[in-house]
């Protein structure tokens, strides 16, 4: 398939502002690639050159694409500079120079008479795993021979793939209803494919796996060491008295809720490998980890699910999730491993020794975990208690909070008390520290959008338009605006920060009304955490929306808690989850 081919997919993508009509475009786009193209198209839609947890990540900066533009046109580096900051984006920039004298780059990268959605996806690999002395170098000059031989819009797009500014809108559910649509004959067919790649959480390998074997096929996919498996969610109730009703069995188990980072960790040997809760791969940020996982697990391979907290030795007491986060750096690793302990409390067993236990119920699964793990000061098995008495899970939960903890994970021992990857169910049900006379717990959103500040705020943002995601329509429906909570610091921050995901217009994956409409619109691309008041109807949001009574949700009185960096968009809290909660009065009880 031609690149061109692929960039008119990528402008009609921008142009529309319809969910239905995104899918629709992509399905045709899919329709006609071969199958061993699928997967390089998957990848690239959503911005990317590989599976997400592959960690092959491009890391052009504006400096490197600006000097690959001036070395592809032999354009005076000045020239270039401004043209970029005039046009805010690097591709923008590259397609307004068409007009230069183009350079022929001889041996550094080749290719036919026309770019192929091949040889970007084989150019940006090189210019990815370019490494050393020199390899800056090299970057520059894949990057300008690539620029030098594609037309206008091609390069537009060459140079937002290679500085990760693509902002299309296109989320992992689009692409999944678009596969169904393509080869299924409907996205009502989208669960099949959305189970399997929750189990390999690898769109492109479900993708290629669709198109040369079908539905059977895609059915076979389970999961894989060194593969990770989309993390099983909790859902949230209002009041304590619902946990037993709603869970499903008599007998509760209720776990320690900790403040920290989920981990899942692969081992295969002595080769250990953690994936975060986005599915990245940050082993290198936690080797002590590593090396309790290599010595404190008696299995030759397993897969673990947990929580890795900041933890005090001595006393016994963790810290909140932003002491850890002081680890998530590049260099200097050993030295903050020592300085802030890390902890990795194991909650759950989802393969070892080469079988998968995702089908087994949780009884099951926590006493092949409790063989397997031998504890240790710095790691064990998550603390819990089970009974069928709600007066003890409330002492429980009342202990763990002493203890510095966030609260409770109360989970089903029903015999149908599977692991469900990647879902959100009744089986896993949270219960936190109520925040005084407000909300029971705090909601993740996405940022949509934000409002042009003024007086004090002048020069950056007065407030952001935030939404919860509906999973089953694969949209953003906006819940409030945010614009308390932040620090001056936080505040001027959030230009630059957002400069990646604005978008033209409102994105097709976004749902709001003119009343909320902001100045600026983003793709949905940041999630935060909020806490507000309560939650009340509202003719202004579009959160659950009622199109026969024209009304939606809205989070009163909200106010900034906390930037989620761990967490994808559609990782956010769901407009289903704030329905419940306001079905529950929105109040703690």
């Amino acid at each position: 398939m031609q690149f061109s081919r692929l960039v008119r997919a990528f402008e009609r993508l921008e142009e529309t502002a319809s969910s239905r009509e995104m899918t629709a475009i992509l399905a045709d786009l899919l329709r006609e690639a071969e199958p061993d193209e699928l997967a390089t198209l998957c990848y690239i839609t959503l911005g990317e050159i590989a599976a997400g947890y592959r960690e092959i990540t491009l890391g052009v900066g504006v400096r490197t694409a600006s000097a690959a533009i001036a070395s592809a046109f032999g354009l005076p580096q000045e020239m270039v500079d401004a043209a970029v900051r005039s046009a805010g984006d690097a591709g923008d920039a590259a397609a307004a120079l068409g007009g230069a004298e183009t350079r022929i780059f001889p041996g550094v990268f080749t290719f036919g008479d026309a770019l192929t959605v091949d040889d970007v996806h084989r150019g940006l690999l090189r210019v990815a795993v370019a490494a050393g002395p020199g390899s800056e170098d090299v970057r520059r000059e894949i990057l300008a021979a690539m620029i030098a031989g594609a037309a206008a819009a091609e390069r537009r797009y060459l140079l937002r793939l290679a500085t990760g500014t693509m902002r299309l809108g296109v989320g992992d559910m689009t692409l999944l209803d678009a596969l169904a649509t393509a080869f299924l004959g409907s996205k009502k067919r989208r669960p099949l494919l959305e189970h399997a790649y929750n189990l390999c959480s690898d769109i492109g390998y479900v993708a290629a796996t669709l198109a040369a074997g079908g539905p059977g096929a895609v059915e076979r996919i389970g999961i894989t060491l060194f593969r990770p498996v989309r993390p099983m969610l909790t859902q949230r109730v209002s009041r304590f008295g619902e946990i037993f009703e709603k869970i499903g069995s008599a007998v509760v188990a209720a776990e320690e809720k900790y403040d920290g980072e989920r981990i899942q960790a692969h081992k295969d040997g002595e080769e250990v490998r953690l994936f975060s809760r986005r599915l990245t791969d940050v082993t290198g940020q936690f080797p002590d980890i590593v090396d309790l996982v290599r010595t404190h697990i008696a299995a030759d391979s397993c897969i673990l699910d947990g929580e890795a907290v900041a933890y005090d030795p001595e006393t016994g007491s963790y810290h909140p999730f932003q002491r850890l986060m002081r680890r998530r750096r590049k260099y200097r690793i050993a030295e903050f491993a020592e300085r802030i302990p890390a902890t990795y409390r194991v909650f759950d067993v989802l393969l070892a020794d080469g079988a998968p236990h995702l089908a087994a119920p949780y009884p099951e699964r926590r006493r092949i975990l409790e063989a397997l793990l031998r504890p240790g000061a710095f790691i064990a098995a998550s603390g819990r208690v089970v009974t069928t008495d709600p007066a003890v899970v409330a002492d429980f939960f009342e202990a763990c909070i002493g203890r510095g903890l966030e609260g409770i994970v109360c989970k089903s021992t029903a015999s149908g008390s599977s692991y469900r990857a990647g879902g959100r169910e009744w089986q896993w049900i949270k219960w936190k520290k109520s925040y005084g006379p407000g909300l029971a717990d705090t909601l993740d959103l996405v940022v949509v959008g934000a409002n042009a500040g003024r007086g004090k705020r002048a020069g950056t943002y007065g407030s952001l338009l935030c939404a919860a995601y509906n999973h089953e329509e694969d949209i953003f429906q906006t819940v409030c605006k945010l614009g308390t909570g932040f620090t001056d610091e936080e505040l001027r921050a959030l230009p630059e920060m957002f400069g990646d995901a604005q978008a033209g217009s409102m994105p097709a994956r976004v749902m709001a009304t003119d009343q909320a409409r902001p100045d600026v619109w983003f793709v949905p691309r940041y999630v935060l955490e909020v806490l507000g008041s309560e939650i009340t109807e509202s003719p202004v949001h579009t959160c659950s929306w009622d199109a026969g009574r024209q009304r939606g949700l809205a989070l009163r009185f909200p106010r900034f808690v906390r930037w989620r960096r761990e967490k994808d968009p559609e990782q956010a809290t769901t407009a289903a989850e704030v329905a419940a909660m306001h079905r529950g009065r929105g109040k703690a009880r």
